[in-house]
């Protein structure tokens, strides 16, 4: 009798048996795989909206330049869109400046899935906001405005107006 005592005494002390520690390893892991990873996802959502304004901001100034053509930036609360005049600066009516009377779309390099044009860059999980809804970029890369542009949550995207470059 004191044996069998003595070793049910040892057995209990003796921690986890194999398939606890197994059931444990599988509860945690299946908590990582789907319930940690949502906590976060805004936070990428929000960024990627970020990086996708800025990306399309800097595309437009680039292919303005590289093309030789004006480009119009259009900003709504949801999107970036792009636009460009298919005449020349010297063969074109439109005078440079704020308006965006340009028809042809700039299509994005990459468009967007989740916009419905190639012209655009959407925004989901925030909003944008500008201190100016359109202007444009010449031949040389110089924005018709400086603008700031606030994608909410970030710091503010600046674009200058004698050089165009935006930051």
């Amino acid at each position: 009798m004191r044996t069998t005592r003595a070793l049910l005494a040892a057995r209990a002390s003796a921690g986890f048996t194999l398939v606890e520690l197994i059931v444990i390893l599988l509860v945690l892991g299946i908590l990582a795989v789907f319930i940690l990873p949502r906590q976060n996802m805004s936070v990428f959502r929000e960024r990627a909206d970020f990086d996708g304004v800025m990306s399309a901001l800097q595309y437009a100034r680039k292919a303005a330049i590289a093309k030789r053509r004006y480009v119009c930036v259009a900003l709504s609360g949801t999107a970036v869109t792009l636009t460009i005049d298919p005449n020349p600066p010297e063969a074109t009516a439109a005078a440079f400046g704020g308006s965006c009377p340009f028809a042809t779309a700039l299509a994005l390099p990459v468009p967007d899935s989740r916009c419905t044009t190639s012209n655009q860059a959407c925004v989901r999980a925030t909003t944008l906001t500008s201190s100016a809804p359109t202007f444009q970029f010449d031949a040389r890369g110089r924005a018709s405005a400086g603008t700031t542009v606030t994608v909410s949550g970030y710091t503010p995207i600046t674009i200058e107006d004698e050089t165009g470059y935006v930051r």
